[in-house]
């Protein structure tokens, strides 16, 4: 089984195959035969990346991280193999190519607990100062925008060694956030919060069986995964079983269709089609909320998550975590068919008693042409200060070191993720592939301009009330005049 598996990820990683027609075509570049033995045998396509042959002189690659962060992993390097899988493949990963390139990693951690306006603010006045202190830093940029609008971060379009287009990367997130052809922050696979930042439904297959439903991932497979289908299993699932109301108790009996992060909203609105900004035909961006299908959308959504038929549950409020035990413990106790979160829960989730499976957000409906996948509100971007004076090496090593992470890094990831009472469940990983080419953002949300109206939008979709017109036209006039100053800077 495990190898069976380990061939799955392979070929989906390394060869970007699209598992669904639903997810867009990506052309093949393997081939795959049914061995006699029932095992299935692949041959990928020879890996044109070729490590660089340089010689740094044993110079040190200075990193600027969080040591934490909501439980994710997100180290670039690791002291030490201890046994652990992860750690030990980026332990391995670095050792390999400080070896063959000759320089030390060093990676300048900064406390869990910083307030990610200080991370900032730390990197701003580095620059500031002169100090040529950090080669590359790992900033949650939509926190304070002003690192990019006042000219303090390099390019990255700039950087030839930089192959933004290739696999490795995240090519469609990085797309979304280049404006006039620059790009000040990337994604891609060195850093893995893109992956365990990636937000997602679980579901229980024992809840599932007991329901008599079909399994999702033949829906999603389908293209047939929609608001309207989660919301046919959502009221499936909800029962008072014996409660009074659908009310939260801890030692209650009632169950749910969704245990829903407080942010859930958005995210079903995002996935659903619906970006706060997109792209005129001069490829600058615009707020684009307010056509039909957007409040066609919203409509389903405020009865999708008012909770007043059990179909919802918000379950991560401030009171919920503190007196409750938190939204995943309504999932992982059997009360919820599914729970929204990133997919770093995963590892939470994995010694809960019932089998658990991951599969993408749903679409709108079945003529949206594809899955949209979404990612945590503050990711960690990596950046190049202006300060950088080595940015041949820096950009060169960052190359190799992300596309050495998607090869040998990211599999061990995946298998990882969905590692569940010894077995492995195959479609959960052929479900994470499809969420990984589906991954963008909405650039409205990662460079701040509409992140209030969201959250405004959030609270009334959980109080099943979709009047939101009023809302948008008030924000309106504010949000593009922020989009105007930044299109200013860029021109400049």
């Amino acid at each position: 089984m495990r190898n069976f598996i380990s061939s799955i990820i392979t070929v989906c990683i390394l060869c970007g195959v699209a598992l669904s027609p639903s997810c867009g075509s990506t052309e093949n570049n393997t081939e795959t035969t049914a061995a006699a033995s029932g095992e299935t045998t692949t041959t990928a396509a020879e890996d044109a990346y070729q490590h660089p042959d340089v010689d740094y002189e044993g110079a040190e690659f200075r990193i600027l991280n969080l040591e934490a962060l909501w439980d994710m992993f997100i180290h670039i390097d690791r002291a030490e193999i201890n046994g652990e899988v992860l750690n030990d493949a980026v332990y391995n990963r670095n050792r390999k190519l400080e070896q063959q390139m000759n320089f030390v990693v060093n990676e300048i951690t900064q406390p869990e607990d910083m307030a990610h306006a200080d991370l900032i603010s730390l990197a701003t006045n580095s620059i500031l100062a002169g100090d040529d202190m950090y080669d590359i830093m790992f900033l949650p940029v939509n926190t304070n925008l002003s690192i990019v609008t006042d000219g303090y971060l390099v390019d990255l379009n700039s950087l030839p060694q930089l192959n933004l287009d290739e696999t490795w990367w995240d090519t469609e997130i990085n797309k979304q956030i280049t404006l006039h052809d620059k790009l000040y922050m990337a994604s891609g696979a060195m850093n893995l919060m893109a992956y365990e930042g990636t937000w997602c439904l679980y579901f229980n297959e024992n809840m599932i069986e007991d329901l008599q439903l079909e399994l999702p991932y033949d829906l999603v497979r389908e293209g047939n995964w929609t608001i309207d289908r989660l919301s046919e299993y959502a009221k499936a699932a909800a029962s008072l079983n014996g409660d009074d109301s659908f009310a939260y108790k801890k030692d209650g009996s009632a169950t749910w269709g969704i245990a829903a992060h407080s942010n859930a909203p958005q995210k079903f609105l995002f996935c659903a089609g619906e970006s706060s900004v997109d792209f005129d035909e001069n490829d600058d961006p615009v707020f684009n909320y307010g056509s039909e299908r957007f409040y066609n959308v919203i409509s389903k959504l405020a009865v999708l998550l008012s909770g007043d038929d059990g179909q919802t549950l918000e379950a991560n409020t401030d009171d919920f975590n503190a007196e409750l035990g938190g939204y995943l413990h309504v999932f992982s106790t059997g009360r919820s068919l599914f729970v929204t979160g990133e997919i770093k829960a995963a590892q939470t989730l994995r010694d809960m008693t019932d089998t658990f499976g991951i599969i993408p957000f749903p679409k709108y409906d079945e003529s949206q042409e594809d899955y949209v996948t979404d990612l945590v509100l503050q990711l960690f971007y990596l950046t190049i200060p202006i300060t950088n004076q080595r940015l041949d090496m820096t950009a060169t090593i960052v190359e190799a070191m992300t596309h050495d992470s998607f090869t040998d890094v990211v599999p061990v990831y995946y298998e990882q993720t969905v590692e569940q009472k010894g077995l492995r469940n195959d479609e959960s990983i052929e479900m994470l592939e499809i969420m990984r080419q589906t991954r963008t953002v909405d650039p409205g949300v990662v460079f701040g301009w509409t992140n209030t109206l969201n959250d405004t939008i959030r609270v009334k979709l959980f109080a099943g009330d979709a009047n939101v017109a009023s809302d948008i036209e008030s924000a309106k006039t504010s949000i593009e005049t922020n989009i105007d100053k930044f299109l200013e800077f860029l021109e400049e």
